[in-house]
């Protein structure tokens, strides 16, 4: 067995490297200079942004041509501490209830959660080698530990070529810094070990050969000459940690075509897997001119054959002609073609898969070479551990010539090593992870677009049946509600309001029935909020919002007035005319109600206005009806708690597909009780100050879309959430209610759910921005596959800064919560619900 020991000089393994300066590295006879290398979206792009990408990887490849390069993707674990600081910085007053877990003891909670889960982030990095070191300055660096002013010089200009072509679109490379190369060094002796939680406390940028022995004093090497895994043990001062690591090989692999949405690219498929996986690709980039020389060799081989063939009057292989063709095709390609299509890399591209024992780190092995399996490419698990599992660190040489892969250089390109998933503010609260081709923690922070982005506070969140939309939001409000947030959700049906009954919310919930409140709760002139002075710099801008506030009244009366009526009443010319006078004489006061509006009806010259008032006068009547005309006793004040919750329980919406005239009373009076409380729910927005936080639910918004007082509504909350620093979420059944409303310039995010039908799936995707047509409408129809059992909810998110991806909302985290929010029929008991993943 061979083992690394200081005891042991002959088997002791010494680094390559011999000093670094800055992103300068130095080894016996090579200088190498070091990138990082942004990650890329590649989640729903369009074809041309894909092609855009490759062929800027492919163009800095084919310029780095004569050059070796180094590709090493790593990850690292998501700053969970960090981001808990930032949140809890943020969180100026969350809320305080004796007993239960404080907000601090949460933040806590959810980072072990972090912990515990494979949501890493990607890191790639760019090593190229400017070339060998002269004899003279190796002497000059063995004698002063630093190569000098000379060596420096002589690499200045290959050092700048370089910059400026690894920072060109398509890599976006910068030069590491002295951080970053320590973290790679580290991140690379030690494969799979856990990450270092502290960096070198100097403020140096240049190590040299004295004190590159850190780096290998903190890990100890084990592996026998046919072992299949080695064994690292770390040295430092913490406990020991053991791991296995396995490297496998990359080995034949087909034509790929790309881009191809049905796949992730070749190199970033690993994404996908439950663990990390890193890799190290060394390959040298050639030119048209230096490849072709090789294919010429190889064609002249073919054609020996085939006229070997011919002398004796044999018919030659299939396969011959075949390879003929294809050298032929090839040649022409490195003579005519551009400098991306005629470049070509001969390397070697390496994977590392690591386990807390040998026998989990063989199963990772197995599981990384089946996944390609698909992808038509062979993964080879070579003899030589020990060496391959050192070419993993910069500087070190290539141990082993096996394995070698000549690909084009488009092929490296359409493998993409930096695609990666961007999605959320890494800021706010925790929702979930990516589920597409990576997956990263996504933080959503409801108050980011309007603090930070200055933008609109309005997130839609659509879906069908069962998409998780109810569950979503949920969410989104118990976070905003612990952190102190005032938020009001208007849930029709009513499950939200077992957010009230959670004992951390329940000393500052309220929950308002609204079919129980008192009469005229819901008069339509006076849910609009009148302006307060105060939320005004300008004398006109307040008398401009007092006029508008004006108008939102009348159009709010004529609308639920409209609603009341018969459908053969209100279709007759004469009504439209009667009740918008009738309601104009009201002059959009607050203090006018429907019944000043029946009694002007009932005074009009128009015989009509009594025949439109004698049907309000029914209307009023139901027992319902009493929410619109207003008592003798005057209206409470409410919704003053930090969370509302307001329903209508026993409320019938009717169905969407049957017309208006055929509507039972029930359904007809369920339509303007659903407008009226959400004009009540604004309310929570316009009567607090205007800069403090505020947050408001609403559900079953795609009913507000058909009549013009509801989309005077949301265009209303998409045109003030910035300035009254309001996140407003609004929950539809169909995109096109959403886009049918007008208030496509005011959404900030969005999240779509399960979308089964096509044509509603390409209105999520214009609402999510998104390519229709190109295959993106089964991504929807797709999304949560595992309903009915334990796998989370999925929604296609499109954040703030308009990235777009998959995300798995995680309640798991707080089981308390997730048993509040399930619906799910048949588990109704807490340890079902408890078992249960989402709702």
């Amino acid at each position: 067995m061979l083992r690394r020991r200081e005891s042991d000089p002959a088997t002791r393994s010494v680094l390559s490297l011999r000093n670094i300066e800055d992103n300068l590295c130095f080894t016996a006879h090579e200088a190498w200079a070091w990138f990082v290398l942004p990650t890329q979206p590649w989640a729903f792009r369009s074809d041309r942004q894909r092609e855009q990408l490759l062929y800027g990887i492919g163009d800095a490849l084919a310029w780095l041509a004569g050059h070796r390069i180094h590709l090493r993707v790593t990850s690292r674990p998501y700053p969970a501490a960090d981001w808990a600081r930032q949140l809890h910085h943020l969180t100026p007053a969350p809320l305080r209830t004796d007993g239960v877990e404080p907000w601090s003891e949460h933040m806590v909670t959810m980072q072990k959660h972090l912990r515990h889960q494979t949501l890493g982030d990607k890191d790639v990095f760019l090593g190229v080698r400017l070339g060998n070191r002269a004899a003279t300055h190796r002497m000059i660096g063995a004698l002063w530990r630093h190569p000098g002013n000379v060596e420096h010089a002589r690499l200045l200009t290959k050092r700048e070529q370089v910059t400026e072509t690894v920072g060109l679109p398509g890599l976006d490379g910068r030069p590491a810094t002295a951080s970053e190369m320590e973290w790679l060094v580290r991140r690379s002796v030690g494969v799979g070990m856990p990450a270092p939680a502290e960096l070198s406390p100097s403020a140096g940028t240049d190590w040299d050969a004295d004190d590159l022995h850190a780096f290998e004093d903190e890990i100890e090497y084990a592996a026998g000459p046919l072992d299949r895994t080695i064994r690292l043990t770390s040295r430092g001062m913490r406990e020991p940690a053991v791991r296995h690591a396995a490297v496998l090989s990359v080995g034949r692999l087909e034509e790929i075509d790309a881009p191809d949405p049905a796949l992730d690219p070749w190199l970033s498929h690993t994404d996908r897997l439950p663990f990390p996986v890193e890799w190290s690709c060394q390959f040298d980039v050639l030119s048209g001119v230096e490849a072709r020389r090789a294919i010429q060799r190889k064609l002249l081989v073919v054609r020996d054959m085939q006229r070997h063939y011919s002398e004796h009057d044999l018919d030659e292989p299939l396969a011959l002609g075949r390879q003929a063709d294809q050298a032929r095709q090839v040649e022409d390609q490195l003579t005519r073609g551009a400098d991306v299509t005629a470049a070509r890399v001969h390397g070697w591209f390496r994977l590392a898969v690591t386990g807390p024992t040998e026998e989990a780190c063989l199963e990772r092995a197995r599981q990384v070479v089946t996944s390609y399996r698909s992808r038509r490419v062979t993964i080879e698990h070579p003899r030589g551990q020990y060496g391959l599992l050192r070419e993993f660190i910069p500087g070190e040489p290539v141990s082993t010539a096996a394995h070698r892969r000549r690909l084009p250089a488009m092929y490296v390109a359409a493998g993409v090593p930096t695609a990666s998933s961007r999605l959320g503010d890494r800021r706010g609260p925790y929702i979930g992870c990516t589920t597409g081709a990576s997956r990263r923690a996504v933080m959503f922070d409801t108050h980011y677009a309007t603090e930070v982005r200055e933008t609109s506070g309005l997130v839609p969140v659509v879906g069908g049946l069962g998409a998780g939309k109810s569950v979503l939001l949920g969410q989104l409000t118990y976070e905003a509600a612990r952190r102190g947030i005032p938020s009001v959700v208007l849930d029709p049906s009513g499950p939200l309001s077992r957010l009230v009954d959670l004992p951390e919310l329940a000393e500052h919930g309220e929950h308002i029935d609204l079919t129980a409140a008192a009469n005229g709760t819901l008069n339509p002139f006076d849910v609009v909020a009148a302006p307060q002075r105060e939320g005004f710099e300008a004398d006109e801008a307040f008398h401009e919002a007092v006029v508008m506030a004006s108008q939102d009244r009348k159009l709010l009366a004529m609308d639920v007035i409209k609603m009341l009526l018969p459908p053969s009443v209100n279709a007759l010319p004469q009504t439209s005319l009667v009740v918008s006078d009738a309601v104009r004489a009201t002059g959009g006061e607050r203090s006018s109600s429907l019944w000043d509006v029946v009694r002007i009806l009932e005074s009009l010259d128009d015989p009509h206005g009594r025949v439109v008032a004698n049907y309000l006068r029914d209307m009023a009547e139901l027992p319902l009806s009493r929410l619109f005309f207003p008592g003798v006793e005057p209206t409470a004040a409410r919704m003053q708690a930090t969370l509302t919750v307001l329903t209508m329980p026993g409320l019938v919406l009717p169905p969407r597909t049957v017309p208006r005239e055929h509507w039972s009373t029930s359904e007809q009076m369920a339509v303007p009780l659903l407008h009226l409380a959400a004009w009540y729910a604004t309310r929570a927005v316009y009567g607090r100050d205007m800069q403090s936080r505020k947050l408001v639910a609403l559900d079953e918004t795609h009913f507000l879309g058909e009549w013009s007082a509801g989309r005077a509504l949301f265009t209303r909350l998409g045109r003030d959430s910035r300035k009254w620093n309001t996140c407003v979420l609004a929950s539809s059944q169909n995109p096109a209610d959403v886009l049918g409303m007008d208030v496509a310039n005011f959404m900030s995010a969005a999240f779509v759910g399960r979308i089964e039908d096509e044509e509603a799936a390409r209105d999520a995707l214009r609402m999510l921005r998104v390519s229709t047509g190109v295959g993106y409408e089964r991504a929807l129809a797709s999304l949560s596959s595992g309903r009915g059992g334990h796998a989370n909810r999925e929604f296609v998110m499109r954040d703030v800064d308009g990235n777009v991806d998959k995300v798995g909302i995680d309640l798991s985290a707080n089981p308390g919560l997730l048993a509040a929010l399930n619906t799910t029929a048949g588990r109704d008991g807490p340890a079902a619900r408890a078992s249960e993943r989402v709702a």
